[in-house]
Formats: C-alpha cells, sequence, structure tokens
C-alpha cells in the first residue's frame, strides 16, 4: 500500500507543475497583450493632445443647382497629419474630396486646401473636417 500512495503522489505532483506551468504560460501571455495595449492606447492619446485643425475659410462657388466648395485648413497643432486620411462632411454627409498637393504628409503651421465638387442646396451648411485621429474642426458657410 506504500508504494501505491508513492505513485498516486507523485501522478499529482507532475499534475500540478503541468497545470502551472500551463496557467503561468497563459497569464503572461495575457499581461503582455495588456500591456501593449495599454502603451498604444497612451500613443494614441498622446497623438489626439498634439492635434489641432482650423477652417480657415470655407468657399463655396455658385455653378447653378449645384457648386463646388474650396476649404482652407491650417494644421495648428504639433502632429504630422496625413492629409489624405480626412473626412469631410457637409452637413453630417461624408463627400469625396480633392486636393491638388502632392504630398500626402501635412506638418504643422501648414495651410492647405480642399476641393469639395457638386454640393446641392442653398441656405446656412455646416461642414466638419476630421483628422485620422479623431480631431475635429467645425464651419458654417452660406450659399
Amino acid at each position: 500500500m506504500g508504494f501505491e500512495v508513492t505513485v498516486v503522489v507523485v501522478i499529482f505532483f507532475i499534475s500540478a507543475l503541468v497545470v502551472g506551468t500551463f496557467s503561468y504560460t497563459a497569464l503572461s501571455a495575457s499581461s503582455d497583450i495588456v500591456a501593449d495595449a495599454s502603451a498604444e492606447q497612451q500613443q494614441i492619446q498622446n497623438e489626439r493632445l498634439h492635434t489641432s485643425i482650423n477652417i480657415d475659410h470655407s468657399v463655396p462657388g455658385t455653378l447653378g443647382s449645384t457648386y463646388d466648395m474650396t476649404v482652407t485648413l491650417t494644421n495648428t497643432g504639433s502632429e504630422i497629419l496625413r492629409f489624405d486620411e480626412l473626412n469631410v462632411l457637409i452637413d453630417g454627409r461624408l463627400e469625396p474630396y480633392s486636393f491638388s498637393e502632392a504630398a500626402a504628409l501635412w506638418v504643422p503651421e501648414e495651410t492647405r486646401s480642399l476641393t469639395i465638387q457638386g454640393l446641392t442646396g442653398a441656405g446656412t451648411h455646416r461642414i466638419k473636417v476630421v483628422t485620422g485621429n479623431g480631431v475635429a474642426a467645425y464651419d458654417i458657410y452660406l450659399v
């Protein structure tokens, strides 16, 4: 009977080592994932804090029932932004835009223009320009 008890204790000991090893590996991997996500969140928050844009002018052109609008923007923050990753909303609708500059990078204190074509409707309109990291600028214009 003493030999059987020893075998059972050894089996339990080996099982505890195996389970402990797998548990440590899983907990360690989870801890690394949480640490990486926390660092990425802090980086995103830091970029947002240093991002600021300003709509200098919203000038609609007149062409009859549809019109094109030129919007002049300034990067007033300290982050380098991508000009081709902006979202432009007119009265809450996402609108495609074009720009003539060859470089997509938008450095601080640089002023650029974009054009939205084929807009309709008379009266007061609201424009919202949103950067890739979620910082927005607003303006109102009259057609």
